[in-house]
């Protein structure tokens, strides 16, 4: 068994390579298709209507876990639950906004809130497993990173030669370290089996998102994998909030 410090280094060495690799590459800018989905149908005068509604349960979800923050039974972990769960409820607003009207302007205000989240939870699990004990200053500087990625990207769109590298790396990096820190170091009080479930449904809500056609064309034209994507990346956040555990009601 790998000692904590060796385990800590290979996360190290990770994200240099990750970094390292990135930026020897060409600046990568927002493909235009990306815009484009399957079902682009109207309904009741809203664009798109499925891929807005579909964003109700990232509300739902947001709430709950803000319900639950008082009750937290590890207070230290609080402050990053209660941004990633204001994360995860802003993701319904911003994703909503997004799809009634897609363009590069609108996906501003979906990809900052999902960062948020994303930052958040990657702070939770580095402060419960990697660094022993939860740090505010280690929340607040992968927030700012997120946040900064997301505008230095729509800045350099806005200036005709776009630049996603920054965002793919606060992106990509935690989904790659995080199931690592999951398997690869002790469970205090994260559920190893909720965690894994979410994980797991991202996975799905990537698939459906990338098959969003494919689903379109084999439902007959009922409902695209985009709109399910939405719900199963709902359900992955759901997961992930009951995976801090709090207090019953009556304590």
């Amino acid at each position: 068994m790998l000692s904590h410090e060796k385990r800590v280094g290979i996360l190290g060495l990770v994200s240099l390579a990750a970094v390292v690799s990135l930026f020897v590459i060409e600046p990568i800018a927002q493909d235009p298709n990306y815009h484009q989905f399957a079902d682009p149908r109207s309904l009741r005068g809203l664009s798109n209507f499925w891929n807005v509604v579909s964003n109700l349960p990232f509300l739902v979800v947001g709430g709950l876990g803000l319900s639950r923050y008082e009750r937290l039974s590890q207070p230290a972990s609080a402050e990053g639950f209660r941004v990633m769960c204001w994360g995860v409820l802003l993701v319904g607003f911003g994703s909503a906004y997004y799809h009634a009207n897609p363009s590069n302007d609108t996906l501003l205000w979906d990809r900052l809130p999902m960062t948020v989240a994303f930052m958040a939870l990657f702070s939770l699990m580095l402060g419960e497993r990697v660094l022993r004990s939860q740090n505010r200053y280690c929340l607040w500087l992968l927030v700012a990173a997120g946040v900064a990625s997301v505008f230095y990207w729509s800045w350099t769109e806005s200036l005709g030669r776009g630049d996603l590298r920054p965002y793919l790396l606060v992106q990509f990096l935690p989904i790659m370290l995080m199931p690592f820190i999951l398997f690869m170091f002790p469970e205090r009080y994260l559920s190893n089996v909720l965690l894994s479930a979410a994980f797991g449904l991202y996975f799905i809500a990537k698939m459906l998102e990338y098959f969003d056609g494919r689903i379109f064309s084999v439902s007959g034209g009922t409902i695209g994998g985009h709109a399910i994507k939405h719900v199963a990346a709902a359900a992955a956040a759901f997961c992930i909030i009951y995976a801090v555990p709090a207090r019953p009601h009556n304590c």
